[in-house]
């Protein structure tokens, strides 16, 4: 019979690793949106924002969680040169017009639109979707999109969002170092009614946690 050793650990041990687990953990996520302390005062501060041109995108079809979500990646690729019709995503991806709760797996539903496309009016483009789980754990990219008038895709409490712009803290060190920390996401919401289209995600009064991904997709031509 084997033999179960047991390990009497300090209970100030454990709250310590907990306490190192959790740090870890919420690194990455600082990074982006910054810990609430303050910085040494040799440090200075500058407001900026990166915000895209252009933001009247088009609505969904339908209120439907699906269609919010084809919407979404019509959009994107209308940016990045490509103009696809929401009812051809959503026939390919459904099967007809129908209205569905956005797939778990987003994921999945990235791989299965990325790939090439020829379309009736003449269009050739491979399309490649990339989606990250999560809340942002970097800024620069979201900076360099919205500079770039590259819409993304913002997952935020499962319902899907265009992401339009950053605004963000630019703190510079005495040695030229600097820290960039997001203090609001500017968000589309294309199933929403015109008036409460436009909303914002704020760093003082919104959890990243509820942060479920970004989606990125970039057009190749054929």
């Amino acid at each position: 019979m084997a033999a179960a050793i047991l390990l009497a650990v300090p209970a100030s041990a454990t709250v310590s690793l907990l306490r190192c687990l959790t740090f870890s953990l919420k690194a990455p996520l600082n990074a982006v949106f910054g810990a609430k302390n303050k910085l040494p005062g040799n440090w200075t501060l500058r407001k900026q924002s990166a915000i895209l041109e252009k933001t009247d995108f088009k609505a969904a079809e339908k209120p439907c969680k699906n269609w919010t979500w084809v919407a979404a990646i019509v959009a994107m690729a209308a940016a990045r040169g490509a103009h696809i019709e929401q009812q051809y995503l959503i026939d390919r991806l459904y099967g007809g017009s129908v209205c569905a709760p956005l797939a778990v797996n987003v994921e999945s539903l990235a791989r299965q639109i990325s790939r090439d496309y020829v379309l009736p009016d003449g269009q050739k483009f491979r399309l490649e979707a990339q989606f990250r789980a999560g809340a942002p754990t970097q800024t620069d990219p979201l900076i360099v999109a919205m500079r770039q008038n590259r819409p993304l895709m913002l997952l935020w409490n499962s319902r899907t969002y265009l992401l339009t712009g950053v605004n963000y803290d630019e703190y510079t060190a005495p040695t030229g170092n600097k820290l960039l920390i997001v203090t609001e996401l500017k968000l589309f919401d294309s199933a929403a009614n015109a008036p409460k289209r436009e909303l914002t995600f704020s760093r003082e009064t919104d959890n990243p946690n509820d942060l479920n991904g970004v989606l990125d997709l970039n057009i190749y031509p054929k």
